[in-house]
């Protein structure tokens, strides 16, 4: 198959830039919908609180400010990634998509303009220094825009506050972020070897350490995590902070699948190989490049169906984080994930949640049955379309161990949120590291036929 689109209507950055538009467009409508003649008070305002929140892994945008300026926000972040991947004259291909999915997907979860952009300087800052084009190392720290809660906790931290005032706190926040920008490209870099390339989230396991680093500095000077905070976020309920949304966020995914479809096939993209369509495989994982864009959309349209069909039918209570996990995985259907790929992970973390339902009876004193926990707990949801991310194992180590590493991936993503006091919003891809660390070494211990090598492709 060409790896040539057939016109520049159909290049990577031109869809991106339509469904970032539409999805601002949505937002203006649902807040018509909502709010008549008042709609772009409540957007202003609604961008106003989000822009500056503390921005903490627990926030929930939509919960927080309302679904239209969630949207709005959504598009605007992913405005300026693509505004960024512009300047530095960076062609567009899968790793460019992914990062348009989580940015986009973060947009309703944590991430905004304010908090990315310190960080997109710092990686210019860095190229400056290097002497190297921009364009070699602008991708990474678009990944790593998942800390903007370092940026944007400063200046929401009394300890902060107190000794240097509340602009000071907006100081110490750009400055971690350029901090940030300009190391970020040498950390990934490196943390790549740890995991082989089978952890699709390498900067969300590289960023999840710097931030472990910064919360160790903070603990060391005597701040407290979540309770000195002078504006308090919105965090994710059990039962489904934000579930009156669910209409309009599944009419989202949906369009968002129909997008895809139809961009699939003006990009002549034809669905005369389903098996390949749903298994998509490539050495280096940049799908876009071997299959080409119409095949790449229409896959990546498959991956928001597999989504619906998950969630849908048994009425999961949909909320930022969840339809921002959806929209991320669609992104990496350019680089890395396929539907088969995907659901092995999403049945191994529903395996996983399951055993915790079952075999952890305490936490849920209240009595909530298996149906309420299912659909209600955010966590099963956001690690199980997150934790995707895990899809290469499944390629590298066959679907049975993958189901092993879904089901791992929950018990890490749960519990590991703390020892970065939620500043590193790619928890999921702090966890997948853990992940790797304590599999693979294992997976190869049980291997008696010398079927799981070590990785064969380049590192670096």
């Amino acid at each position: 198959m060409s790896n040539s689109n057939s016109v520049k209507l159909t290049s990577a950055y031109s869809v991106w830039g339509i469904f970032m538009v539409l999805t601002i467009v949505y937002g203006f409508v649902l807040a018509f919908i909502g709010h008549g003649g008042g709609a772009f008070e409540f957007i202003f305002n609604g961008l106003l609180l989000i822009w500056t929140s503390p921005a903490l892994l627990p926030s929930d945008y939509i919960a927080m400010a309302g679904i239209g300026p969630a949207f709005v926000n959504s598009g605007l972040a992913g405005l300026l990634a693509l505004a960024a991947l512009t300047f530095a004259k960076l062609p567009g291909s899968g790793p460019q998509m992914g990062a348009f999915g989580l940015i986009m997907g973060f947009g309703l979860f944590g991430k905004n303009p304010l908090n990315m952009l310190p960080i997109i300087i710092g990686a210019y800052l860095y190229s400056i220094y290097k002497k190297e084009p921009f364009k070699n190392n602008v991708t990474m720290p678009l990944f790593a825009t998942c800390l903007g809660p370092v940026v944007s906790q400063p200046a929401h931290t009394l300890e902060i506050i107190n000794s240097i005032g509340t602009f000071g706190g907006v100081i110490v926040g750009a400055f971690l972020g350029l901090f940030i920008g300009f190391i970020i490209n040498s950390v990934a870099l490196f943390i790549r070897k740890s995991h082989e390339g089978l952890n699709l989230y390498n900067i969300g396991w590289g960023a999840g350490l710097t931030a472990i680093f910064i919360t160790m500095i903070y603990n060391v000077i005597g701040f407290e995590p979540f309770t000195n905070y002078i504006q308090p976020w919105t965090v994710l309920g059990v039962h489904g902070n934000g579930a009156h949304y669910n209409a309009p966020l599944y009419i989202y995914i949906a369009l968002t699948a129909v997008f895809f479809f139809t961009f699939g096939i003006i990009a002549k993209g034809k669905f005369d190989n389903l098996k390949e369509l749903l298994y998509m495989k490539a050495d280096d994982n940049i799908f876009f490049n071997k299959y080409g864009a119409g095949y790449t959309y229409l896959a990546m349209g498959f991956l928001a169906i597999l989504a619906l069909i998950i969630t849908l039918p048994f009425g999961v209570h949909l909320n930022g984080a969840i339809v921002g996990a959806i929209i991320s995985m669609i992104g990496w259907g350019g680089f890395g994930k396929a539907v088969f790929t995907s659901s092995t992970i999403i049945a191994g973390v529903i395996l996983g949640s399951t055993l915790r339902f079952f075999f952890a009876p305490q936490f849920f004193q209240n009595g909530i049955s298996f149906a309420t926990y299912f659909t209600s707990q955010s966590v099963i949801w956001t690690s199980a379309f997150w934790g995707t991310c895990l899809s290469p194992m499944v390629k590298r180590f066959g679907w049975k161990w993958g189901i092993i590493v879904g089901a791992v991936h929950f018990f890490y993503a749960f519990t590991i949120a703390p020892f970065h006091w939620s500043q590193n919003l790619y928890n999921n891809g702090l966890a997948a590291g853990f992940v790797c660390l304590m599999l693979i070494p294992i997976i190869r211990a049980t291997d008696k036929k010398g079927k799981f090598a070590p990785d064969p492709y380049k590192i670096g």
